[in-house]
């Protein structure tokens, strides 16, 4: 679920508005087939973690590699294990599954993205928001200050940016 929300946010960083992808854990399996995802997909999966942790959902089967019991109520703690251990496959995966460049510039603006969005007390209304507003930007600095400004804006004003920040003077 993660791992192809990331590889979504990434791709959309590239400029793709839709992407082969298949989860991390079938790289190099050719069994399994990619399939094409779009902004929705990564929406709908964001969405579900956010309601999972705010919602403190229990977890119904146990998983020896996060270590969860069943049982086990979905936490931020799971979350970021989860996270990290997602973003170590693609990471560590061939160019063909996540493009080598990618890696240094818009797959960290993805994860930092995912983070806040699935983190963030006030669930963000659209993913899609905080990818348009890194569009051509590979700068994860910068990357930061626009999803801050971005949740800032909606949880103290109650308004989405929806501009293309290199075209709107900073504050």
């Amino acid at each position: 679920m993660l791992s192809v929300a990331l590889q979504y946010g990434n791709a959309f960083g590239q400029g793709m508005q839709a992407a082969a992808l298949k989860a991390a854990d079938f790289f190099g399996n050719d069994d399994i087939l990619y399939l094409m995802e779009d902004m929705a997909t990564g929406e709908i999966r964001l969405s579900i973690l956010w309601e999972w942790l705010h919602k403190g959902a229990v977890l119904t089967e146990a998983d020896a590699e996060t270590g969860v019991k069943a049982g086990d109520v979905f936490s931020e703690d799971l979350y970021k294990k989860l996270l990290n251990q997602e973003y170590d496959k693609l990471l560590k995966a061939n160019n063909k599954d996540v493009f080598d460049a990618s890696k240094t510039t818009t797959l960290p603006i993805a994860r930092e993205i995912a983070t806040v969005y699935v983190l963030s007390e006030v669930k963000a209304p659209w993913f899609i928001d905080l990818l348009n507003i890194n569009l051509n930007n590979m700068n994860l600095a910068e990357a930061k200050r626009r999803i801050h400004l971005y949740m800032d804006t909606l949880t103290k004003a109650g308004k989405r940016i929806t501009e293309n920040l290199d075209f709107v003077e900073s504050e």
